[in-house]
């Protein structure tokens, strides 16, 4: 049993990863939808889509889809922020403390002393290790490349 605990919690790490990002979710019958991925239950692959435009080009504000008819779930949209990445970009280039900057890899967030979040929507929480910090997001989405 032991053996496939690893995988499963790798797949929902990864399905975590794509909450809110672009999705296009193909269905066995041949249709698809294209929306953002809101939300799901790994026990029946059941899943939420927000802002969903189908085949056909009907839009659709949610969608729900039974897990029983996906085939594929492909990421449409990538994300040039990396949690890890940026944790390591915080301490060296920001020179905050290691203790102070927590990661979950899982849903690619970075947190600052419990009261700053960074993800790749930006930057949350107010005071001036906050906007340290978002002016450290700002350098680091330039040096992926990024017009800022």
């Amino acid at each position: 049993m032991a053996v496939a605990a690893e995988p499963s919690r790798r797949l929902v790490a990864k399905l975590n990863s794509l909450l809110e990002k672009g999705v296009i979710v193909r269905l066995s019958n041949g249709r698809y939808y294209r929306g953002k991925l809101g939300g799901f239950d790994t026990g029946s692959f059941n899943l939420v889509l927000e802002d969903a435009e189908d085949n056909e080009g009907r839009k659709w504000p949610i969608v729900f889809v039974g897990g029983g008819y996906v085939s594929e779930i492909i990421l449409e949209e990538g994300s040039v922020f990396d949690a890890k990445e940026f944790a390591d970009f915080l301490a060296s280039q920001g020179g905050i403390g290691r203790h102070l900057i927590k990661v979950y890899e899982d849903i690619n967030v970075v947190e600052v002393g419990k009261i700053i979040k960074i993800s790749a929507s930006g930057v949350e929480g107010s005071g001036p290790m906050a906007q340290k910090v978002h002016t450290l997001y700002m350098e680091y989405l330039r040096s992926k490349g990024l017009k800022v």
